[in-house]
């Protein structure tokens, strides 16, 4: 299984170049653009949040509910009186903090259905799900935002299917292979059905997701990406141009 630098810089490297080649439609705002990419790197640690004993779990958990508490003051900022915005950024952190992730701790176990790819899903379809209708994204964000999580969660399991192939060792496969990539477990079918379920209802809850699926499917989207991805004649052209000695002066 991959450690956690190796989640943490998977999905950082994973979701940078995808925001990279957001940045090269130069259809997107770079603000939104960064936030696709932390949300990437989110959802490359979200699977070990049924691991509450790591240490670097428990600090990316406090992270992402200080990040989730000035997220939420931010939608409401020009709404509430400062001591207003404060009790929702404590409350929201409190909730995150120890709330929800002594839920986690009681209701899951490591390697369990929080470790699958419905779970991935169901984590981005709930992003989407709240960047529309509390942060009021529009469709095409909201959906975005979402599929980066998913993106992240998705790389975290492929890592860790990786780490279960043992290249130098007399078993080629460990006994966790097969434990990280999965679809449910037949030995929890109720939960697995619940969590199907849950993937369902929130698709359902979600915005219709024609805007991003016409955005990925579309040609042009990828066109100035396809165009760019090796340099011209010269490399760093701009840089040549200030660096390269000036011509001799005209008489």
């Amino acid at each position: 299984m991959a450690n956690f630098n190796t989640h943490l810089m998977g999905a950082m490297a994973v979701s940078g170049l995808t925001a990279t080649a957001l940045t090269m439609t130069g259809m997107f705002p770079h603000q939104a653009v960064i936030g696709y990419f932390v949300l990437g790197v989110i959802g490359g640690l979200l699977p070990d949040i049924d691991s509450p004993n790591s240490i670097p779990v428990r600090i990316a958990f406090a992270a992402l509910a200080v990040v989730a508490g000035f997220l939420l003051i931010f939608a409401f900022g020009r709404r509430y009186s400062l001591v207003e915005l404060l009790v929702l950024w404590l409350g929201c952190f409190l909730l995150l903090r120890y709330g929800v992730f002594v839920l986690l701790d009681r209701l899951t176990v490591h390697r369990g259905l929080v470790h699958s790819i419905p779970a991935g899903i169901g984590f981005g379809l709930t992003t989407t799900f709240i960047a529309y209708h509390a942060f009021n994204a529009s469709v095409l964000h909201a959906w975005l935002c979402g599929a980066f999580v998913t993106l992240g969660f998705i790389v975290h399991l492929l890592l860790d299917e990786f780490y279960s192939v043992d290249l130098f060792g007399k078993k080629l496969l460990k006994s966790s292979f097969g434990t990280a990539l999965n679809l449910g477990s037949l030995n929890q079918p109720i939960g697995t059905a619940m969590l199907y379920l849950a993937v369902i209802g929130l698709f359902l809850l979600c915005p219709s997701p024609r805007p991003f699926v016409e955005l990925i499917l579309d040609g042009g989207t990828y066109r100035g990406v396809t165009q760019r991805l090796l340099p011209g004649e010269t490399w760093f052209s701009d840089w040549s141009r200030h660096l390269s000695p000036p011509g001799p002066p005209s008489r």
